[in-house]
């Protein structure tokens, strides 16, 4: 699960993300993760800017 929050600055402004994988997950599962977060973040950001 991700759970996208915001308020980590000064505890209003800003934003985070808090990954929840299960307990089983593989390293293999954990390295997509990871990737397919990065991905979005660098998509989300690059149309932003």
């Amino acid at each position: 699960m991700v759970y996208p929050m915001g308020g980590t600055i000064d505890g209003r402004r800003g934003d985070h993300i808090l990954l929840a994988p299960p307990f089983i997950a593989t390293e293999e599962d954990l390295a997509q993760i990871v990737s397919r977060l990065g991905e979005a973040l660098t998509r989300a950001v690059s149309s932003v800017w």
